[in-house]
């Protein structure tokens, strides 16, 4: 019987970090050494590696400080996957979809006693794009048992969310990235925000619609959870709430500025709906929807 691959498919400002806690809580799911390696999106786009390789190829990556998720326990990154085998993984100029694997076979003989999957958080494995998947799907099937997880937050308030944050970083107003990001000029795929449709049937063209799943943040984090533990075959426990940067903002939207962004993106909106048949009650108690 193949090992299970939960991938996470996803962006920041989601609550993929409180997800990832939440499998690993409930003792389904363990992504290794870190919670996300990025791997997979640095084989797609080798020059992308580069913004990240500061931080995997500094010398001080052992250090138990930095491992993700901060509060998991310490005995698994002590064992098998610490080492040369981790060195060679994280070695960005050999990166290889058999050493993607290997590494998940490995982390699976090291967690297989007291979890039910393995798992890859990496945010970016939302950019991987279809091609690229079908290239890798063979090799991943005959390994592993895949399934696929999406969380979907409100887009206006999981881009304010970001808007928030990069303010901070970059010394401007959350008002003014917003304008950016909505600007016409600005481009699309490198967009903070996430068509949510498009990642979702992207991937069901590649895995099958019996293996990809989404959740809606909302409901999730308000402790909605059985319909991942239906889609998982495995009870997950109530959400882990670890992530302050997605739901906790220094400034609240206000209705004028929701509402200018929704002129920008109601076709979202309406493509989720079209699609989906639905749009979450969470996103509409916003006080601001239509």
């Amino acid at each position: 019987m193949k090992p299970k691959l939960l991938l996470s498919v996803n962006r920041s400002s989601s609550g993929t970090t409180s997800l990832y806690h939440t499998v690993w809580n409930s003792k389904y799911a363990h992504g290794g050494i870190v919670k996300e390696s990025q791997y997979l999106y640095k084989m797609q786009s080798p020059s992308w590696q580069k913004k990240i390789d500061t931080y995997h190829n500094n010398k001080t990556w052992r250090d138990v400080r930095i491992l993700k998720p901060w509060s998991l326990t310490r005995d698994v990154f002590k064992t098998t996957l610490m080492g040369k085998d981790i060195n060679e993984f994280f070695k960005s100029e050999e990166l290889s979809l058999e050493k993607y694997v290997k590494y998940y076979l490995r982390l699976w003989e090291t967690v297989k006693n007291d979890f039910q999957s393995v798992a890859d958080f990496s945010n970016m494995n939302g950019e991987l794009t279809e091609e690229f998947l079908m290239s890798i799907k063979d090799e991943l099937v005959n390994n592993f048992d895949i399934k696929v997880l999406m969380i979907f937050r409100d887009p206006i308030r999981r881009l304010w969310s970001i808007c928030n944050r990069r303010s901070g970083w970059e010394d401007v107003t959350p008002e003014s990235l917003l304008e950016k990001y909505t600007d016409a000029n600005y481009n699309p795929i490198k967009h903070p925000f996430i068509r949510y449709v498009d990642m979702y049937e992207r991937h069901v063209k590649v895995w099958g619609k019996e293996k990809v799943k989404f959740i809606i943040s909302e409901d999730f984090f308000k402790g909605e959870t059985q319909s991942l533990s239906n889609f998982l075959e495995f009870d997950i426990l109530p959400p882990v709430i670890k992530s302050d940067k997605t739901y906790s903002m220094k400034y609240d939207i206000d209705s004028e500025t929701w509402k200018y962004a929704y002129k920008k993106f109601k076709w979202l909106y309406d493509e989720f709906e079209n699609t989906f048949g639905f749009i979450p009650d969470a996103w509409i108690d916003t006080g601001f929807y239509k």
